[in-house]
């Protein structure tokens, strides 16, 4: 496809003589927003302890094809293992920490704000990307919500989605670019399964509003599909034999039929669950975008063109609506709604709010009245404060460590490794830091009874109860878990007497 590159959008020229300056301080800035603290957040109790066991006991165990949770095959988590490999090999590379728990999907987000980058420069100009990029990078939803900072899938599902997007861009110039495509969709099909449909979804939406010769791509498109086999056929051949169809059912119907038809463990909403989540999540962006289209005169003769004459020559416009439109119709057409099933919108969100608010702060150049400019720059700015600092008080308010009691067996690690540690068997997160981080025992006690009817001297108890008992010590708290270690009674008053 052409460069599009409107005269409002390319900014003061200071953007475009110091382009790599800037884009390197907005990648500085992205990188700072994944990667700060990454090891101080506490693991969550769903996927991120789900997909972290899973890694580990790879790595401990070898079951690399047929993956396990505590041990037994997982048909609860029934995902392909792309995302877990990727966290098995962190850990070999560097150890079972947090922040390896978190690398693909922090690399995965980086990745994601740097292509989208280097493709919005291409399409609109370098003032348009660099607005898209630091748009994106101060995100919430994209940063913290099941995305850039969690071991989940999201992160890297949006990269793959974005991928797909600029492949299809660039197919319009040589179209065996398309063979792009195959490892894309094999890369989403090994990490989400059936949300292989989104990509697809949008290659056909192109691929049926755009004129373009068909000919020219069945050759391109039958490559890409022969890729796209020959990278899922070995694991899928590999997975049945572990257990024949025992995983592809839960794959098809739990993780596919069964979410789209229906709200799965209580996570329901309405057509509007995620405009909802928007203005909740992201209403300092949205409201700089709304001040710059108010602000801004709208040319009504260009609307009523783009209206009537939606197809542009290149297909950018209908590209980019396929984009919005397969990212934001497809989760809110879905019964199971959660708010990270909107992450693969986020590109396409900041790239609409860098396209609406460029012009707006670029109108000093085309003789509109200054006040606009600056009130709109203002807008920006607030709006990149309220993003900025949100980011950084969310993770020390609601996803500091010393919130959970992870941070009391962290403490702790060298006094608990290969000790006896009890603790309620639903509490997947606190169970994984134990086992696969710390390196002791984890043992299920619903409750102090079950730890005293169960348990030994010498062997711990973490909970919400605090250890006024005889037989207990508190070894560490934080105010809202405790740390304690038994000793019989005998010798606590053979200490006493002493």
């Amino acid at each position: 496809m052409t460069t599009t590159r409107g005269d409002t959008s390319r900014g003061p020229v200071v953007f475009e003589r110091h382009y790599a300056a800037f884009a390197a301080g907005v990648l500085g800035l992205a990188f700072f927003n994944f990667a700060f603290r990454l090891g101080s957040e506490f693991v969550h109790d769903w996927d991120e302890s789900l997909y972290g066991t899973s890694a580990w006991e790879a790595v401990r165990d070898g079951s690399w094809i047929g993956t396990t949770f505590r041990g037994e095959l997982d048909y609860y988590n029934a995902k392909p293992p792309l995302m877990v490999w990727l966290i098995a090999l962190a850990f070999k590379a560097f150890g079972t920490n947090l922040i390896s728990l978190r690398l693909a999907s922090a690399v995965s987000a980086w990745l994601t704000v740097a292509v989208l980058q280097r493709w919005a420069r291409r399409c609109f100009g370098p003032f348009v990307a660099l607005i898209t990029s630091l748009v994106l990078a101060t995100t919430f939803g994209f940063v913290h919500v099941h995305s850039g900072r969690s071991a989940a899938t999201d992160a890297l599902f949006t990269l793959f989605m974005s991928l797909t997007v600029v492949t299809l861009w660039a197919e319009e110039a040589r179209p065996w670019r398309r063979v792009w495509l195959g490892p894309l969709l094999a890369g989403t099909f090994l990490l989400r399964g059936m949300a292989v449909l989104m990509p697809v979804a949008l290659v056909a939406t192109v691929a049926t509003a755009t004129r373009r010769p068909r000919e020219a791509f069945w050759k391109p498109t039958l490559a890409a599909a022969a890729v796209f086999l020959l990278l899922v056929a070995p694991w899928f051949v590999a997975r049945y034999a572990v257990d024949g169809l025992a995983f592809f059912r839960p794959m098809f119907v739990q993780d596919f039929l069964v979410r789209s038809l229906r709200p799965i463990e209580e996570h329901a909403g309405g057509p509007l669950y995620y405009l909802d989540i928007l203005q909740k999540h992201h209403y300092d962006w949205l409201l700089a975008g709304a001040v710059a289209l108010l602000l801004l005169p709208l040319p009504w003769r260009k609307l009523r063109a783009l209206a009537t004459n939606w197809r542009d020559r290149d297909g950018l416009r209908v590209l980019l609506a396929a984009w919005a439109g397969c990212t934001l119709a497809i989760p809110t057409v879905m019964q199971t709604k959660t708010p990270w099933y909107l992450n693969t919108f986020y590109p396409m969100f900041a790239v609409g709010l860098a396209l609406s608010l460029a012009p707006g702060l670029a109108s000093a150049r085309v003789s509109l009245p200054r006040w606009r400019a600056m009130t709109t720059l203002g807008a920006f700015l607030l709006a990149l404060v309220l993003a900025e600092g949100k980011l950084i008080w969310y993770s020390f308010h609601y996803r500091d460590l010393r919130l959970s009691g992870q941070s009391l067996l962290l403490e702790e690690r060298y006094q608990l490794r290969s000790r006896r540690v009890y603790m309620h068997p639903l509490a997947r997160a606190d169970w994984f830091v134990a086992e696969a981080v710390v390196g002791a025992a984890p043992q299920p006690a619903l409750d102090r009874i079950g730890f005293f009817n169960a348990s030994r001297s010498g062997d711990y108890l973490l909970g919400t109860e605090t250890c006024d008992d005889p037989e207990l010590k508190l070894v560490r708290t934080n105010g809202r878990q405790y740390l304690c270690r038994r000793f019989d009674r005998a010798t606590v008053g053979s200490r006493h007497r002493r």
